[in-house]
């Protein structure tokens, strides 16, 4: 499958065991294809360099290289649609538009409710795990 992960996977995926991180297990062991732009990789390392998750910025250079190394890189284009009711969830939906994916992944409940956008399935880890 061809996905777009939202930050709050990539996160949860590095630093905890569950869902997350099986999904992130699916694109590193190459049963997904994972898609990305710069500003899905610029908020990772936003919400990395908080304190509360104590990552020295070597760590977090390690992760993006991670991320970068599974990932189909996508060139950033304007968005085209406001379709979140957060703003700043267009950019995972517009990257899942450009990659022509078949699911955005994420826990984010701005996102959740919209189910579907142009045929991306928008589900958490949960649900596509047991798609899949």
């Amino acid at each position: 499958m061809k996905v777009v992960l939202d930050t709050n996977i990539f996160i949860s995926s590095f630093y905890w065991p569950g869902n997350p991180r099986k999904v992130f297990d699916r694109i590193t062991n190459g049963i997904d294809e994972l898609y990305i732009i710069d500003e899905i990789l610029n908020e990772i390392v936003s919400v990395m360099i908080r304190s509360k998750f104590n990552t020295n910025d070597d760590k977090i250079k390690e992760y993006v290289k991670i991320i970068e190394s599974y990932s189909i890189k996508l060139s950033s284009k304007k968005i085209s649609e406001d379709v979140s009711r957060d703003k700043d969830d267009n950019k995972i939906i517009q990257c899942g538009l450009d990659g022509d994916v078949d699911y955005i992944i994420t826990g984010d409940k701005d996102l959740l409710i919209l189910k579907e956008h142009k045929k991306i399935k928008i589900v958490n880890p949960k649900e596509y795990l047991g798609m899949v």
